[in-house]
């Protein structure tokens, strides 16, 4: 944030350079001494392709190319001249693929007439940070931030203290400084006093200098994603004419100090992010000039103080992952010009007070508090919303649909998991609609029907009515103006039939858990489940698991009539029905399926080795059917490479238990350390569930670890040995051969698998001591 800011104050004071330089006519060209310093100062460099930042992902731009000899320097990319004489003044080589060291005897520190340096985003590694720059006496800005300038040397030495104490002791007409990402951690407490009437605007990053309360006409501070630690310095209260305040993402703590009585100046105050404590600052909520406020992710208590009414100019108040408790203020959503309000992860607790006169506010996230009661008609007043998410609270009573739509600019609405909230339809809400919305989430509460408001609803795109009490069918009439869904998640309702599901782009389907009854339909005929929900081009995900769903799995799943469909069906959950029969071989057309979870059904069929040509098959579960016969026809064409969970417990399998599967089992040999840490298969929205068989019980894992593997082929009637293969399966996780009729040696080398946790044997012939 900050670091954008700070852009735009170079860019404006670099306009305003050129403005100047360019209003005279151009009587003089670059002084030749001049131009030969810069060509100096380019001769001792290198140039180079990198990524200039640390914090926004920009790439240099190599503006030291322009310069050459033959050409006015005025003319060059970076360097700013004044007209009337010549002299350059400005130099703005941010981000320009420099590397190489800045000695004292540089040539730039001759060019004494620059009001602006930038050097930022350059590699100087391993250099000191010259005193020479106190020669260059006309500088104003002067930005050295991600240089890789160093400045740690023993105390006994001392010589940054004494070089850089000379640097801005010289620099008496600097009103910008931006030092952000340095390493000088030796600045002697009095550093700034020389700039004490200058400075106007400081970027620090990894040290603080004490003196920093004697720049009493600084304006703007950045100490933000610093290491310190401790209480804020009581000297900020003298920062008499600061607007600009960030010290967010440090390790400050205990309770904040009362440093706002005096900055009446202050317009933007950043203190997220820290490890404060105690009692909320009441006395921030005075400062009459604020425009920003952020508080979050502290631990900070207490109620929001009632005096907030002097806050006119404040648009945005972030207050989120905190211990505030309390009122929700209706005063809050009278403030003028409050654009966005977060006060979710607290443990406000209620209730929402009415709302006096109605804001411009257009975010408001009171999520995941405690926040009982009803929800005050007059909150439906604020008709600039766009944004309102109050989930996972204490909500009750009903939201009248009529209500609701009033909220016209509403684009993403969530009231989920607020179990005794519901939301009633009103008699004349026929043609009532929310025009603009893209998200609706109203799961875990008590709707007892489909909103009607949603069926003009043009723009709809996430539909999440799940865990509600819904009955019945899904009509055409209630889909209506559910064409553009990408996300429909009607899971845990008990819904019976499906007549119609519209959506050319569906990308996640997810009905699991409810009633639906039938078979799953082949075409033409109009039965409960509609066709063409298997030729749904986009379709990604397909959740119909946990219903009463019957007869044979149609033999077009995954056939389609236009070869340019995409073919895109990653996740297919059909298990808990009734389903009998055997699995089409056209589901080998789905080439992107991940996961395949045919559990708990009555499929009566061998086992379906042609799924091996599946390249990016990871579970295949057929746990609990009627599958018979010998495992074969493995080779290089059926590989299952990609396989990482295998369940085909509790059927009628018999015969050996191929070796080439386990050869072929890739993803199970090498151990995979993801250090992004703990990724789930499914995505962020949905993600897929399994159930697994260890130490003789079931458990179900709700999310499925994409480094989690298992082989379960327990309650067959397989026969022979163990393959020597199963033991080179290093990343292993769970292995159960158990309630089989296998003999022989217990193989030595399962006891070198190192990822192994749990090994089930039992119930089987074999021999030997199990290898620990």
């Amino acid at each position: 944030m900050l670091y954008l800011i700070l852009c735009f104050i170079l860019g404006f004071f670099s306009s305003l350079l050129l403005s100047l330089s360019s209003s005279l006519p151009p009587t003089h060209l670059c002084r030749p001494e001049q131009s030969s310093a810069l060509l100096q100062f380019k001769s001792n460099l290198s140039l180079s392709i990198s990524n200039c930042s640390q914090e926004v992902h920009i790439f240099s731009i190599h503006k030291m190319d322009s310069w050459d000899e033959d050409t006015d320097c005025c003319k060059w990319e970076g360097v700013m001249c004044d007209n009337r004489k010549g002299n350059v003044i400005g130099l703005d080589l941010n981000c320009s693929g420099i590397s190489g060291s800045l000695q004292s005897n540089s040539s730039l520190f001759s060019l004494q007439n620059l009001r602006l340096l930038n050097l930022a985003g350059n590699c100087f590694r391993n250099s000191k940070i010259p005193s020479e720059f106190g020669k260059l006496r006309s500088l104003n800005y002067l930005n050295l931030s991600d240089t890789a300038l160093t400045g740690f040397v023993p105390h006994e030495i001392s010589l940054l203290d004494h070089d850089f104490n000379k640097l801005v002791h010289n620099l008496t007409k600097l009103e910008n400084i931006v030092l952000d990402r340095m390493s000088l951690s030796l600045v002697v407490p009095y550093s700034f006093l020389n700039l004490t009437v200058s400075l106007k605007h400081l970027s620090l990053a990894y040290w603080l200098p004490g003196s920093i309360g004697n720049l009493k006409h600084l304006k703007t501070l950045n100490l933000d994603s610093c290491v310190f630690i401790g209480s804020i310095p009581s000297a900020l209260e003298n920062l008499t004419k600061i607007t600009f305040l960030d010290i967010s993402s440090n390790m400050f703590q205990g309770q904040i100090r009362d440093v706002f009585w005096n900055l009446n100046d202050l317009s933007f105050m950043d203190f997220s992010s820290n490890n404060f404590s105690g009692l909320f600052p009441s006395l921030a909520f005075n400062l009459t000039s604020l425009t920003f406020m952020d508080f979050s992710s502290n631990f900070l208590q207490g109620t929001l103080p009632n005096n907030i009414s002097g806050l006119s100019y404040l648009r945005e108040l972030h207050l989120y992952v905190n211990l505030l408790n309390g009122r929700v203020l209706g005063r809050l959503f009278s403030l003028p010009s409050l654009k966005y309000l977060n006060l979710d992860f607290n443990k406000l607790n209620g209730p929402i007070d009415t709302i006096q006169e109605a804001n411009l506010v257009q975010l408001v996230d009171l999520s995941k508090n405690e926040i009982q009661g009803t929800i005050p008609s007059s909150f439906f007043d604020l008709m600039n919303l766009t944004i309102l998410d109050l989930s996972s609270n204490n909500l009750s009573g009903n939201i009248k649909s009529c209500m609701l739509v009033k909220l016209k600019n509403l684009r993403s609405h969530n009231h989920s998991f607020n179990n005794l909230l519901s939301l009633t339809r009103c008699s004349n809400d026929v043609n009532s609609t929310l025009p603009m919305i893209i998200e609706f989430h109203f799961s875990s509460c008590n709707m007892q029907c489909f909103p009607s408001f949603l069926n003009a609803s043009k723009s709809l795109q996430v539909l999440d009515l799940s865990n509600n009490q819904i009955h019945g069918s899904i009509t055409k009439w209630e889909a209506e103006g559910w064409e553009g869904l990408d996300t429909l998640n009607l899971s845990m309702n008990f819904i019976t039939t499906a007549e119609q599901i519209l959506g050319k782009h569906m990308f996640i389907l997810d009905l699991r858990f409810n009633s639906l009854q039938g078979p799953l339909p082949p075409p033409p005929q109009a039965l409960q489940i509609p066709s063409k929900i298997f030729n749904l081009s986009f379709l990604f995900v397909l959740d119909l698991s946990t219903n009463k769903l019957g007869r044979t799995i149609p033999y077009c799943f995954g056939t389609f009539s236009d070869q340019l469909s995409a073919v895109v069906l990653g996740t297919l959950n059909l298990n808990g029905n009734q389903l009998e029969g055997s699995i089409p071989p056209s589901l080998k057309n789905y080439h992107n399926l991940e996961v395949f979870y045919l559990g708990n059904n009555n499929i009566n069929d061998t086992f379906p080795y042609w799924l091996g040509t599946l390249p990016h098959l990871q579970v295949l579960v057929l746990r609990s059917n009627r599958f018979h016969g010998e495992m074969q026809n493995f080779n290089g064409t059926f590989s299952f490479s990609s396989l990482q969970m295998i369940d085909l417990s509790r059927n009628g399998f018999t015969g050996h238990i191929p070796p080439e599967l386990f050869e072929n089992l890739k993803s199970m040999k090498d151990i995979l350390v993801d250090k992004s840490g703990p990724n789930y298969m499914g995505g962020n929205y949905y993600q897929d569930s399994v159930i697994i068989t260890m130490k003789g019980l079931d458990f179900k894992l709700e999310r499925i670890l994409t480094s989690f593997t298992v082989i379960d082929f327990s309650s067959n009637h397989f026969k022979g040995s163990i393959a020597k293969e199963v033991g080179e399966l290093n990343s292993l996780i769970v292995l159960n051969f158990s309630h089989n009729s296998l003999a022989g040696n217990i193989l030595p080398s399962l006891g070198k698998m190192a990822a192994l946790e749990s090994l089930d044997l039992s119930s089987n012939k074999l021999q030997g001591r199990i290898p620990m």
